[in-house]
């Protein structure tokens, strides 16, 4: 079958890659039920892969195929929900919400229905087709499993401390992806009902669309939102948005001068067993290596799911899976199989540390394979240490820092060394090059990764101050008493 390639793939319209064809399946919100985890372990037979990846978006990713799909998998992948109803929107980045949403304890409203609006409201309207792929929107319903710091082009943020409270109505703030790639949506001062959240988003949406038409350029790299925002400004944007949706007086949007680019939620809170907000139900969030999944895993997942939750599994933003809906009776018989199928629990699991983009096997701009050293540190820091608090190590092979755009505590950047053209790593701890009592400053081989990390960790439980001392502020400590000590003495 003879497809047209994309930059940004869709099941219709794969990309090619280093090892490959690349293609996504998209998941909206990021739930599979058991007809389609069965599905999914087919479809990895048929086409001989060993995995399919969770991405940062909580879609499916297929990597290294051989050929496109055939005609017959990409129906049955579209007859399970695997495939959007509409082809011309398929491509449309997944919709993110909080994979704990409408079982949060902590949150506000559930976002599930708003999703399948805003979903139903795109199946409807091909023209959005002609959007970037990457057109990114989030639904927060301000919970403790919060997504408001993922770089989305539009999330709207559930809030709480609202005068519309005392009418017994919701209220959501909306926040745009105004500054640098990268960054968290900023508010812009716009506070919407539950009512008026799914007209904003088609008027925003369509402006948007009008304004790519305007700014034209190179079909397959599309204008971003931002880029639209950039070209009229926010405020005579929001004056189209508000011609669009036909009014609305209040609906002024201006920028809230709130820098949130270094906004960092916790994103190991739904890992292991969680309480619902539902009565004697739980959650149990599964850690998965670098988002990868076996056919038997997936399956078993599935079936664990059909069996002792509500038929369902949710992937999430940061590249593991949820099962919910679990009686605390059958707690310790699901944490036994999901063990079974060879994937664990907790948050200072060694495999739950770890993000890495594709890498050089994958990606034209990847100096490094990040994946195979991910694992490979991964490993290593097994038989070394038993950690007491989540850590976030991050591995890019260049500067674009595609898997995460957030500050890690520990970040490895592939570089091509200019004397040697080997692809080595520079290690950085929560933005700051490490030096103190580490490794050298100098570029790291990547089988030297382990011992460099490991000896920044020992270092670092050797020297905090308490518990709860971070891995960045003991960084920043150490460079400072380092400055302090270079300091001639008079």
């Amino acid at each position: 079958m003879s497809v047209e390639r994309s930059i940004c793939p869709d099941i219709y319209h794969p990309a090619i890659a280093r090892d490959g064809l690349l293609t996504r399946l998209r998941t909206p919100g990021g739930v599979l039920n058991t007809v389609q985890c069965q599905t999914i372990a087919e479809l990895l037979a048929t086409i001989g892969l060993e995995y399919i990846q969770v991405t940062n978006r909580a879609n499916l990713q297929l990597r290294s195929l051989a050929q496109d799909l055939d005609r017959d998998l990409l129906t049955q992948l579209a007859a399970c929900g695997l495939a959007g109803k509409n082809t011309a929107v398929d491509g449309i980045r997944n919709v993110m919400l909080s994979p704990t949403a409408g079982i949060d304890a902590g949150e506000i409203i559930d976002v599930r229905p708003l999703a399948n609006a805003w979903l139903e409201y795109l199946d409807l309207h091909p023209e959005l087709g002609e959007l970037s792929n990457k057109f990114s929107v989030g639904f927060d319903g301000g919970g403790s499993v919060s997504i408001i710091d993922r770089p989305n082009d539009l999330t709207l943020l559930a809030i709480s401390d609202s005068p519309l409270e005392r009418l017994r109505q919701r209220e959501f703030s909306l926040h745009l992806g105004i500054g640098e790639r990268g960054t968290a949506p900023q508010s812009v001062g716009v506070n919407l009902t539950t009512d008026e959240c799914l007209p904003m988003l088609a008027a925003i949406a369509q402006t948007y669309r009008r304004g790519i038409e305007i700014i034209g350029g190179d079909p397959r790299r599309k204008p971003r939102l931002r880029d639209v925002i950039h070209y009229y400004g926010l405020a005579e944007f929001g004056e189209l948005v508000r011609r669009e949706i036909g009014g609305y007086s209040h609906f002024i949007f201006k920028n809230q001068c709130v820098d949130r680019s270094s906004v960092r939620v916790n994103s190991d809170r739904h890992l292991g067993v969680q309480q619902q907000r539902q009565q004697g139900r739980y959650y149990l969030g599964v850690v998965l290596l670098l988002g990868r999944l076996t056919g038997a895993q997936i399956e078993g997942l599935g079936s664990i799911a059909a069996r002792y939750g509500s038929g369902n599994i949710r992937l999430t933003h940061w590249q593991n899976v949820i099962i919910p809906d679990v009686r605390a009776i059958d707690l310790q018989t699901v944490w036994g199989l999901v063990s079974d199928l060879g994937l664990v629990q907790t948050a200072t699991h060694p495999s739950s540390l770890l993000i890495a983009c594709a890498g050089v096997t994958g990606c034209q701009y990847s100096a490094t394979d990040t994946q195979a050293d991910a694992i490979a540190l991964s490993k290593y820091l097994s038989a070394q240490f038993t950690f007491d608090r989540p850590l976030n190590i991050h591995f890019s092979g260049c500067a674009k820092s595609c898997a995460q755009h957030n500050l890690a505590d520990i970040t490895l950047w592939g570089e091509v060394e200019t004397s040697t053209g080997l692809g080595k790593y520079r290690l950085e701890i929560g933005g700051g090059r490490a030096e103190v009592e580490l490794e050298s400053s100098d570029l790291l081989p990547p089988e030297r990764v382990p011992i460099a990390v490991s000896k920044a960790i020992a270092t670092y439980y050797q020297h905090k101050l308490d518990p709860q001392s971070s891995f960045p502020g003991f960084a920043n400590r150490q460079r400072a008493d380092k400055q302090l000590a270079s300091k001639p003495k008079h």
